[in-house]
């Protein structure tokens, strides 16, 4: 299999998705929850790019006859209407995942559509790190790690969970570009202990503050959910579906 390029763009108004596999990055915590929401069986995830699109979604969906949990998060919590928020701590403990979910959240949602151009776009999040590795390095194609960000700007967890993706990549042979190598860099600086050095973050502290100390802890964990999901276009709908081979 021939070696290919890694790089990352460190907020979503630098990534160029065009011919690249993507794998968009909010470790705090829509990437991480979506994960948890596929590898506990969850088959479709609709991403909305804003709350109240995300409440129209559902009513869209339900006139056709699908039924989808509304999930997302404003400001970090629940917003009004919603079924759940953006808590994947709160995905694990429940009985049963919904069979389909509409996810909207202020960063990663928008994040992933803003890659919905690229032939290949999955979501990315430590939880399910080998999974998705191995569907982009099977995909064939030079690689671009996108990170939501905050405020829409680079964000220090996003780096770091950019950069484990980096080792991975790097580790099978791919070859880094600049922004790569970076968040490499800060990766390896924290590597034993990826919670905490999420934790310490701005995005972290806001979540501590919040009282999700344990989300934060979860987002932090490796190689959980052997689902990677990978966004395509039906009916002019962008869904997340989980990829044919990933093990159920």
């Amino acid at each position: 299999m021939p070696l290919h390029h890694v790089d990352v763009a460190l907020a979503p108004s630098f990534a160029e998705p065009a011919g690249r596999t993507c794998l968009v990055v909010d470790v705090l915590r829509a990437t991480s929850a979506i994960a948890v929401l596929l590898g506990r069986g969850t088959r479709a995830v609709y991403p909305a790019a804003t709350v109240e699109e995300g409440l129209a979604l559902r009513e869209r969906l339900r006139a056709q006859g699908i039924e989808a949990a509304l999930c997302g998060e404003r400001d970090a919590l629940p917003p009004p209407g919603y079924d759940y928020g953006n808590s994947p701590g709160a995905f694990i403990a429940l009985d049963r995942v919904p069979e389909a979910a509409v996810v909207a959240t202020t960063n990663g949602t928008p994040a992933l559509l803003a890659c919905a151009s690229a032939p290949l776009t999955m979501t990315a999040a430590p939880l399910q790190a080998a999974a998705v590795v191995r569907a982009a390095i099977e995909a064939g194609r030079d690689i671009l790690v996108v990170c939501s960000g905050l405020r829409r700007e680079p964000a220090e967890d996003d780096t770091l969970a950019a950069g484990l993706f980096v080792e991975r990549l790097v580790r099978l042979g791919a070859s880094p570009g600049t922004e790569a190598l970076f968040a490499l860099e800060r990766y390896e600086e924290t590597r034993d202990d990826l919670a905490q050095a999420l934790a310490r973050t701005e995005h972290g502290q806001r979540l501590v503050g919040l009282g999700f100390e344990d989300d934060i802890s979860l987002c932090g964990a490796l190689d959980r959910y052997g689902v990677a999901g990978s966004l395509s276009m039906v009916g002019g709908r962008a869904v997340l579906r989980p990829m044919p081979g990933s093990p159920r």
